[in-house]
């Protein structure tokens, strides 16, 4: 009962911080836009035959976030190391 209420409580709170956001006009995406991914789509596909598109596609998101993590890493450990300087 007490964990209900305050699932409630939380549902309300983020309901009430929404609730501008949920107040704004639908969107639409334009037309052209949605037919320049459709013609997109045709092209990669077609290019696919030749050239496995997919799987360098693949090795680019995997290599983004060796670099992502990589650079992390190194933000992390300039912070660490920066900490006791500061004293």
């Amino acid at each position: 009962m007490i964990t209900t209420a305050l699932l409630y409580a939380l549902y309300g709170l983020i309901y009430v911080i929404t609730l501008p956001i949920r107040n704004l006009a639908d969107v639409v995406m334009a037309t052209d836009f949605s037919t320049a991914i459709t013609t997109a789509n045709g092209y990669i596909a077609s290019l696919n035959t030749f050239i496995p598109v997919d799987t360098i596609i693949q090795i680019l998101v995997v290599f983004v976030g060796i670099e992502t993590a990589v650079l992390t890493y190194k933000l992390i450990m300039w912070v660490i190391r920066r900490i006791p300087a500061q004293g």
